[in-house]
């Protein structure tokens, strides 16, 4: 039987765990293990034979996923000869981003989806969306409760208003933040300057000092920083906007796409902050 859509992405994430443990262990400068590289040729085998044809399924386009696949190429180029490990470290870093989009914009599909077919009640909470509470339980219940609450408002079929859920968001993300990166440490890092027009530092300025404390490459940073910018962008959109009566369905409607492409990108930023994948 083939792999369902949830099945075929979930196992390809889960070899290309495996294989990044098993190459973080490795203490060799050529990755010449004929074990390692065809586990790399596996991560390949599954993404492109299995998982790629099933985010086609659900409406992914080859400009979608081009730069994953170009990630995936160059995993196979690697494994074909006896090549340095650091190569290959640097590309599952720069993979790490594409992932993270790819995830969320996968689980609102799948979301969309499953409103097509007319499904009702409590929709199960994605992969990613678990871990995501998971990890909040344990450090910041309140936004994990926040988080929780956005989730059960997006499932809803009866809401006739998406402020209150995008605000949920907002606060999810706001409170993550703080507490990953309070005001007076990013302040005091070196460098530091406040925006025009503020008196501490913008949501983006946070993103920025956490992830440069991990030392991950400019280019790795600009996609959540970019990602905070629309959710930011879309919440004030939100919040901005009036319903008319005579077009009140539209509006909701209009209202709810909007707050899941919001979540796409709150998704993404709270996977790297909280290192989901690791």
């Amino acid at each position: 039987m083939a792999d369902a859509p949830d099945d075929a992405w979930d196992s390809f994430l889960r070899l290309l765990r495996t294989f990044q443990t098993a190459m973080g262990r490795s203490r060799a400068i050529l990755v010449s293990a004929r074990s390692l590289r065809s586990d790399a040729k596996g991560v390949v085998q599954a993404y492109f034979r299995r998982a790629r044809p099933r985010l086609a399924d659900i409406g992914f386009s080859a400009d979608e996923l081009s730069g994953l696949d170009g990630e995936m190429q160059s995993l196979l180029r690697l494994s074909n000869g006896n090549n340095r490990k650091q190569s290959y470290v640097a590309l599952l870093k720069r993979g790490r981003g594409l992932l993270e989009t790819i995830e969320a914009t996968r689980e609102m599909r799948l979301g969309e989806a499953s409103d097509t077919l007319g499904a009702v009640g409590r929709v199960k909470p994605s992969t990613i969306e678990d871990r995501i509470i998971e990890t909040l339980n344990g450090s910041i219940p309140s936004a994990a409760n926040s988080y929780r609450q956005a989730l059960i408002d997006l499932n809803s079929t009866d809401r006739v208003s998406y402020r209150g859920t995008a605000n949920e968001l907002r606060e999810t993300l706001r409170e993550v933040l703080d507490h990953l990166a309070p005001d007076q440490e990013v302040m005091s890092s070196e460098g530091f300057k406040l925006e025009p027009g503020t008196k501490k530092p913008t949501q983006r300025q946070k993103v920025r000092h956490i992830l440069r404390a991990r030392r991950l490459p400019k280019t790795a940073i600009k996609v959540p920083e970019d990602a905070v910018r629309l959710a930011e962008e879309m919440t004030s959109s939100l919040a901005r906007s009036t319903y008319e009566r005579s077009s009140l369905s539209a509006h909701v409607a209009m209202a709810k796409q909007e707050v899941q492409q919001m979540k796409m990108y709150i998704d993404g930023v709270l996977a790297e902050l909280l290192e989901i994948h690791k």
